[in-house]
């Protein structure tokens, strides 16, 4: 056994001996810079206390694509800036994480692969504090059935989307940053649930995307897209509660196919693409359209934007 795997072993094994009927939580480090692993940890867990809780505090760089399956109450978290980097040349995730619940992924720089991290498999993830950047299609993927809550990341430079959203799952999402991905800031679709707090979407292809999903934004900004700042296609919902959508490259919103927009609050003003709200054939419906200030072809019935503010 290499001398990283044997000081690992001696850190999970010392607390989980003394475990009597049932283990007890498990605290590892692991130092990537003396060539020890994360997934090497995960797999010792995985084998001796799979349902936690358990901590593994990581430093240094690590070179590696980490899966976790069938685990729950784990915590991957660094205090001193860890990075995780891709080592499959951009054919792997660099985190999997499937059929596990309460797994957290807190403060680390996650580099490249064909995907920066996934929750998939009904699992229930938590990602805070992570920065999600370089990878071929998607930094942050949710699905499967799954809920994701992510908080203070940044995704960004990814080389298609910043992250996406499908098959039945639920993203809630407060104070992140997408940034610079090359098609959506985040893709929305398939049933599933996106809302914001507080998050912006700057610089995007387009900010955000929704087919059959729904999304609820509170306060935030998409701005800087290359196209429209948030496209609402076939059937899918927005309710808008005090996000500002500005000078974007098309329209600031834009709706087809039986879409739905409830401007309860928002500024949507100052976009490039001639309306800030546009509404293309096929019966979009929106409400309240008046509360943005923008320039829209939408035709709705007056009464609906008269109505008293929403306490």
């Amino acid at each position: 056994m290499r001398q990283g795997a044997r000081t690992l072993a001696l850190f999970l094994l010392m607390p989980i001996g003394a475990a009597s009927p049932w283990a007890q939580a498990a605290n590892l480090t692991v130092n990537c810079d003396k060539k020890e692993t994360i997934g090497q940890a995960v797999k010792l867990l995985a084998s001796s206390n799979p349902h936690g809780p358990n901590t593994i505090s990581v430093v240094g760089t690590c070179r590696e694509n980490v899966s976790i399956q069938g685990m729950d109450r784990l915590t991957l978290i660094t205090k001193k800036g860890a990075s995780i980097t891709d080592r499959s040349g951009g054919t792997s995730l660099v985190v999997d994480i499937e059929d596990s619940r309460s797994v957290t992924v807190q403060g680390f720089t996650i580099n490249g692969g064909v995907g920066g991290v996934q929750c998939g498999t009904a699992s229930a993830c938590n990602f805070i504090g992570n920065t999600v950047q370089d990878s071929g299609v998607t930094g942050v993927g949710v699905a499967g059935s799954s809920t994701a809550f992510l908080a203070s990341n940044v995704v960004q430079n990814n080389g298609f989307r910043g992250a996406s959203v499908g098959d039945g799952s639920r993203v809630l999402s407060s104070n992140d940053l997408f940034q610079g991905n090359a098609a959506q800031g985040i893709v929305v679709g398939f049933g599933s649930f996106f809302e914001a707090a507080n998050s912006n979407f700057l610089n995007n292809a387009v900010g955000i995307e929704a087919a059959l999903g729904t999304v609820q934004l509170r306060g935030g900004m998409i701005t800087g897209s290359s196209g429209d700042g948030m496209r609402l296609l076939g059937g899918s919902s927005a309710v808008f509660q005090g996000p500002t959508i500005t000078g974007n490259g098309g329209v600031g919103v834009h709706l087809e196919d039986g879409a739905f927009a409830g401007f309860l609050a928002a500024n949507i003003t100052g976009n490039l693409g001639g309306l800030d709200i546009e509404c293309a054939p096929k019966f979009p419906i929106t409400r309240f359209i008046e509360r943005t200030g923008g320039i829209t072809n939408c035709v709705e019935p007056p009464s609906n934007s008269k109505l008293k503010d929403v306490e």
